[in-house]
């Protein structure tokens, strides 16, 4: 018994799977167990991490069981229902609570998407959402606002062309702003010339990526962003700690020439 034990996965992770697996969708499971899609996602990876195999075939418009997934639900979806019906008849408790949130990382790294098409903002959410929180807004006027009103962001991916203010316009209030000009800002959108290429680095864009988009190329250039961002918050710290040491030393040094100075009198 004890060498199965240690075989078992995580329950949050069987959890995850049986509510997506009965209920087809990552994103329907979560809102059944009131977390996010990127938490089902990641227990849901971890299991599969802990058997060694993919459980289920994936694509950006659907989730489905792969023939072994369908197996091990069959086991894991009838030991659940009765572990909590087991519990609720030991609580004596007849209705249902809600249940408990999975865990959720509170370093994850947030995207900041701001594109006047619906569709592709749901075309990003599903290629960065495993990975990273993400906010979105179709209005450039609105996606300043939401910042201003300290809302944060690790890296914002701006498409150029919008109604109203464009993705060059907004790039260049951001980077206008001390609080937010450190931020790094992509533009991905359908202008692949050489001058609108030009116009997004002159604005302050740390990369430039015209649509059609390769998703593993664009994780991986975000993921170059995120690195720097944080080799340079890393760099900032060290230099203020360094700065402030000095001061305390020049001010220590000033205390002493004044001491020295008193005996000199």
């Amino acid at each position: 018994m004890e060498n199965l034990k240690r075989n078992l996965p995580p329950l949050t992770s069987l959890v995850a799977f049986e509510a997506a697996a009965r209920l087809g969708s990552f994103s329907d499971a979560a809102r059944e167990l009131n977390v996010t899609r990127e938490a089902v996602s990641r227990q849901i990876r971890a299991l599969e991490a802990h058997l060694g195999l993919s459980l289920f075939d994936r694509s950006a418009n659907s989730t489905v069981l792969r023939e072994w997934g369908a197996r091990y639900f069959e086991t894991v979806s009838g030991n659940l229902e009765n572990i909590a019906r087991a519990s609720i008849a030991i609580r004596g408790d007849e209705n249902e609570s809600d249940p408990p949130e999975l865990q959720i990382d509170p370093d994850q790294e947030r995207i900041l998407i701001v594109d006047d098409m619906p569709a592709n903002i749901r075309r990003l959410r599903d290629v960065l959402q495993d990975r990273y929180q993400i906010a979105a807004h179709t209005r450039a006027e609105d996606a300043l606002d939401w910042l201003l009103a300290g809302g944060e962001a690790d890296l914002i991916m701006l498409d150029v062309r919008m109604a109203g203010m464009d993705g060059y316009a907004l790039c260049r209030r951001l980077k206008a702003m001390p609080g937010l000009a450190r931020v790094p800002v992509m533009f991905l959108t359908s202008l692949d010339a050489p001058e609108d290429e030009t116009e997004g680095f002159a604005v302050g864009a740390c990369d430039y990526i015209a649509r059609p988009f390769a998703p593993a190329v664009l994780l991986a250039r975000i993921q170059v962003q995120l690195d720097l961002r944080r080799t340079n918050r890393a760099l900032e710290d060290l230099l203020e700690r360094r700065a402030g040491r000095l001061e305390r030393a020049e001010a220590l040094l000033a205390d002493i020439r004044a001491s020295l100075s008193g005996y000199d009198a």
